[in-house]
C-alpha cells in the first residue's frame, strides 16, 4: 500500500466515524448517514484498488476509470447544490413567515383594525 492510499484510507475511516456520531447527536438522519457511508466506502474500495474504476467505466461505456470518478463527482456536486438551493428557499420562507407573524403581532391594535376595515372595503368593491 502506497503512503498516499495509507493516508486516503485513515481520512475516510475519519469520515465515517465522524458521520455516524453525527447520526447519535442527531444532526443527521440515518438514511443520510447510510448515504454518506455508501460514498466512503465506495471511495475506500477505489482508494485501495484503483483498477476497479476502470473495469467499472468499461462496462458503462466510459473510456477511463478517472473519467468515470470525474462524470460522477460532478453530477454528485449537482444534485447536492441542487438540495442547498431547496433547502435555502424553505428557510426563507419560513423567516418570512415567523417576521410577517411579528410584525403583525407588534401592530397597534387601532391601526390593525383600521387596515382590516380597509381590506374589506376594496373587497366589497365590484
Amino acid at each position: 500500500m502506497l503512503p498516499i492510499q495509507f493516508l486516503l484510507t485513515i481520512a475516510l475511516v475519519i469520515a465515517l466515524v465522524i458521520t455516524w456520531r453525527r447520526v447519535r447527536d442527531g444532526v443527521i438522519r440515518p438514511i443520510e448517514a447510510i448515504g454518506w457511508s455508501v460514498i466512503w466506502i465506495a471511495a475506500g474500495v477505489v482508494i485501495v484498488l484503483p483498477d476497479t474504476t476502470s473495469i467499472i467505466a468499461h462496462l458503462v461505456g466510459v473510456g477511463r476509470g478517472v473519467d468515470l470518478i470525474l462524470y460522477a463527482s460532478v453530477a454528485l456536486l449537482f444534485f447536492l447544490i441542487f438540495k442547498i438551493f431547496i433547502k435555502l428557499d424553505r428557510i426563507e420562507r419560513q423567516i418570512t413567515d415567523v417576521v410577517r407573524k411579528d410584525a403583525l403581532a407588534q401592530i397597534d391594535p387601532a391601526i390593525r383594525q383600521q387596515s382590516n376595515n380597509q381590506a374589506i372595503k376594496q373587497s366589497d368593491k365590484p
